[in-house]
Parts: structure tokens; C-alpha cells; sequence
């Protein structure tokens, strides 16, 4: 399922490509999808914003975690049967670092979890897979106010055509939240925006009009790496892999990307 770290309309732009027409839209997004997954493989991390269960191995007072935003349930195996019998409670863990805040425009996401309780005594049960987290993964969770709100008549969860009251700012290749469901725009026409219902581990639901739409925003350098690397690749192709170099491109885009770059040890994306 695409997650595009820069919108359709931004890489036709003036600063980009600066065409206009709309023949080459299909190949445009593609460029764009490849884009941001490089940068996912070369950051060793991921920037969307994705909900669902992962499993890791317990036996002492911390787990390392890839990104995490928020935990919505935390289990544990404690005889070893595979089935995650015991429910922490919020109390019974901290997320850190405690400072992260990655719901905030500026955040960091968290990268470990800690057992809290008696020293020596909170600790995760010893074994592989022990350990089981529902949540909400990635680098941040940033989303803004679009102008746009659900049209009259609202919304089916089936409909896979979403008619807002303003599509202005809003282009193919983002992703938008409204309630809880993320939607991935596939094409805008006039207010008709053409979406993917329920990406991103979501669930597709029915939504009453006037209920406003937001859209995911990504890191600024991560946006203009995917930008360039869409734009430079338009008449060649990009690297298969993030040790690949090519032309000028790698240089630059490395550059960008060094500030958002996790090493590539312990837990992958």
C-alpha cells in the first residue's frame, strides 16, 4: 500500500518538474511510491504511520522497540503456550525516552520499554516472542487540518470515492486522516477525491458530513529527499538498493536524509 512522502502535485510543481497535464500522473506516483521507500531501506526506519500487533522477545527489564508512537495494548506469554494471557497496565511500563512526544510536529518517537516496579523485579518473561505490543508504529504522528470537510450525505465505509467541501490542498499521493481511518488519495477531481479505505492497519468506516478531514505530514527533509530522488529519476531509474550510488543524486539526498537516519542495528523497521 503506497505511503508517499511528497504529494503528486508538489513533484509537477515549479520546484520540481513543473509540468502540467495529467498523462504521466500514473508513472509520477510510481516514481514517488519507489522514492519513499528507499528512503524507508536507507533510514533503516519507516515515516508513516502504522497500527498493529508486533511480537518480541522478553527476559529482562527493557525491550528495544523499532519506532513507537503510541501502545494501545501491552501483553505477555508468561508460560511460554503462546497466548498472551497477561495485560500490563499503563503503570507497569514506561515508554522512553520520556521526552520523545512523537505526536508533536518536532517529536522523536520512543524506542524502548521499561518494566516498572521493584528493582530486579519488573522484568518482561523470559522467552522468544514472549512479549506482544498492539500499537501505533513509526517516526511521528503529525497530521494538520485540511480546509476540507466530509460532504453532504457523509461518507459509506465501502465508498471509494470521498466528495469534500473543499479539495483545495489536497492532492493524490497523501494520505488523510479522518475519525480514526486513514485514507490513501488516488486521484482528485473537482471535490471527488478517489481513496484506498483503511490503510495503514486501519479500519474503513462510514463518517457523517462535516467532519474534518486532516492530512499526514512528514519530516521537511524527508519530503524534499523523496522530491528529488521522484524528480531526478523521472528519465533513468533509482538505485535497487541504498548502497547503489548514482550521479549527483546520492550526495545530496544523503545529506538531507543524515539527520533522520537510524544505525542499522538491533530491531529493523
Amino acid at each position: 500500500m503506497p505511503n508517499l512522502y511528497a504529494d503528486l502535485e508538489a513533484l509537477k510543481g515549479r520546484g520540481a518538474l513543473n509540468i502540467t497535464g495529467d498523462d504521466q500522473d500514473d508513472r509520477l506516483l510510481s516514481l514517488l511510491e519507489a522514492a519513499s521507500r528507499w528512503i524507508d531501506r536507507y533510514c533503516n526506519r519507516h515515516f508513516y504511520v502504522v497500527k498493529e500487533t508486533r511480537v518480541f522477545d522478553g527476559g529482562g527489564p527493557w525491550l528495544w522497540l523499532p519506532d513507537l508512537i503510541r501502545v494501545e495494548t501491552l501483553r505477555s506469554d508468561n508460560d511460554g503456550d503462546g497466548v498472551f494471557e497477561t495485560l500490563w497496565k499503563a503503570s507497569q511500563y514506561r515508554l522512553e525516552p520520556a521526552n520523545a512526544e512523537p505526536t508533536k510536529p518536532w517529536g522523536r518517537p520512543y524506542q524502548r520499554v521499561m518494566a516498572v516496579g521493584d528493582v530486579g523485579k519488573a522484568v518482561f518473561p523470559r522467552g522468544i516472542g514472549a512479549v506482544s505490543i498492539n500499537g501505533w508504529w513509526g517516526f511521528r504522528d503529525d497530521v494538520e487540518p485540511t480546509a476540507a470537510a466530509v460532504g453532504d450525505g457523509g461518507v459509506d465505509a465501502s465508498d471509494e470515492t470521498l466528495t469534500v467541501t473543499d479539495a483545495g490542498g489536497i492532492a493524490a499521493g497523501q494520505t488523510l486522516l479522518v475519525g480514526r481511518e486513514q485514507l490513501y488519495v488516488a486521484g482528485v477531481k473537482d471535490k471527488a477525491l478517489t481513496v484506498r479505505r483503511g490503510v495503514n492497519g486501519t479500519t474503513a468506516r462510514a463518517h457523517a458530513a462535516a467532519l474534518g478531514v486532516k492530512v499526514f505530514r512528514y519530516p521537511p527533509p524527508v519530503v524534499e529527499a523523496c522530491l528529488l530522488l521522484a524528480a531526478r529519476s523521472r528519465l533513468g531509474s533509482l538505485p535497487d538498493s541504498p548502497g547503489d550510488s548514482w550521479d549527483s543524486t546520492g550526495a545530496e539526498v544523503k545529506e538531507l536524509l543524515a539527520g533522520c537516519r537510524k544505525l542499522a542495528v538491533g530491531v529493523g523497521v
